[in-house]
């Protein structure tokens, strides 16, 4: 989502015997080996979003042992990334880069609205697999009937009919009547009130209630630590009770330690692009040519927030990795991939975000 001044042309070539040729969209000048660079990184991310969350689809549609109601969460969420590499970053290509220059402000309108779409929806997927994660462990006597899977797909159906509300308001909220260039700025053609509010609800509200989910799991978390030490101490005779608890608790902190994992990749992603946002609105005085720059390089590193969450399933997940190497293994015929395969899997975790078990917490509470 790059953005332009409202009184440039679309494209200005500048040549001088000092500096190689510019191509400028709005201020927003690159020279011809920039913009090359920008489009090979731009194509490489979306080709590494498009393998990692195909896998993750994939993966959970074909495994049962991974259809839990978070994983389907996640495999939703890839869906949305996906979308995001083949619809998104293509249009942003097109257009942000100005190999579009003659467009219409409804055209331009339109492509801001369908990447702020999948915006929106990548953002409130990670919010809702935090608070399916707050439940699991906050709540694990009732999260099973709390969570069913007609309230995931209740949940996700939530998701989509809130980002096309939102998404909408920007054909009633926005600046087309001022849309007297013939640029396409995706950030500017949206209304400066509508931008701050995306910014506070979906980007802000969502960050505050994640961090207090995920601290309230951090406690839990810390609190069953110190209940598996008392335990320790209480079963010295029962070595393989003690391994028990001690193996639950591990996977229930590595659970909660992969989804913590996944919202910091959020926030680093997404938090300097809604800064720079805001920035854009509120500080009229700031240098053009900078911002612009500044905007690029933060919306780019946003989309690749996309390709990450799939390599935090495998890197965390002995369960992710053998289905990924499954997918693969029917694509790339290598013994490498059916080794890995046929590992053993963990019967105890199929699940990256195993919820403590209400059996488990019973036996704890009762052995104190």
């Amino acid at each position: 989502m790059t953005s332009a001044a409202p009184n440039m042309a679309s494209e200005v070539l500048v040549s001088s015997t000092t500096r190689p040729e510019l191509r400028c969209v709005g201020y927003l000048c690159l020279t011809q080996s920039q913009i090359i660079g920008v489009f090979v990184f731009d194509i490489v991310i979306a080709v590494v979003i498009l393998i990692g969350n195909t896998l993750v689809i994939l993966s959970v549609a074909r495994t049962p042992s991974l259809r839990s109601q978070n994983n389907i969460f996640l495999a939703s969420l890839a869906v949305v990334d996906f979308l995001l590499a083949t619809i998104c970053i293509p249009l942003d290509i097109i257009v942000g880069l100005g190999f579009m220059p003659d467009v219409s402000p409804w055209a331009c309108l339109s492509v801001s609205a369908v990447i702020t779409t999948m915006v929106i929806l990548t953002i409130l997927h990670i919010t809702v697999v935090a608070f399916d994660r707050f439940l699991a462990i906050t709540s694990p006597f009732t999260y099973q009937q709390t969570m069913t899977n007609g309230r995931v797909a209740c949940f996700i159906a939530g998701i989509w009919l809130i980002t096309l509300l939102l998404s909408s308001t920007a054909f009633a909220w926005n600046n087309v009547h001022e849309f007297y260039y013939t640029a396409c700025d995706l950030l500017y053609i949206l209304g400066k009130g509508y931008r701050i509010m995306l910014v506070v609800l979906i980007m802000f509200v969502p960050l505050t209630l994640m961090s207090y989910w995920y601290f309230r799991i951090y406690r839990v978390a810390r609190s069953h630590r110190r209940r598996i030490a008392a335990l320790e101490r209480v079963l010295e005779t029962k070595a393989f009770a003690r391994a028990k608890y001690a193996s639950t608790l591990k996977k229930d902190l590595k659970a909660a330690v992969t989804l913590m994992l996944v919202f910091g990749i959020f926030i680093i992603g997404w938090l300097p692009a809604s800064f720079m946002t805001i920035i854009d609105v509120i500080v009229p005085d700031v240098r053009l040519d900078e911002i612009y720059v500044y905007e690029l390089i933060c919306f780019k590193i946003a989309f690749s927030n996309s390709a990450m969450n799939p390599m935090i399933y495998a890197a965390r997940s002995m369960d992710f990795r053998r289905a990924f190497a499954r997918q693969l293994g029917m694509v790339f015929r290598c013994a490498c991939w059916t080794k890995l395969a046929s590992k053993r899997p963990d019967s105890r975790a199929t699940d990256i975000n195993r919820e403590v078990s209400a059996t488990t917490l019973s036996s704890t509470i009762r052995l104190n």
